[in-house]
């Protein structure tokens, strides 16, 4: 049960980040600072942010 990169866009302004889908931290767009994901002991929950693809 590994962990995978995922490719995600953010809701508020569009851009698309690569996370890792088993983040242990609160991560925020690059762009307009808002939080795209939250941890949540295993895989992050995806708050404003949308999947567009897991990666191998």
């Amino acid at each position: 049960m590994s962990g995978k990169f995922i490719k995600v866009t953010c809701k508020d302004c569009g851009s698309e980040s690569v996370i890792y889908s088993r983040a242990t931290t609160v991560i925020g767009c690059s762009v307009c600072g808002a939080i795209l994901t939250t941890p949540s002991g295993g895989k992050a929950n995806l708050v404003g942010c949308t999947l567009l693809e897991a990666m191998e």
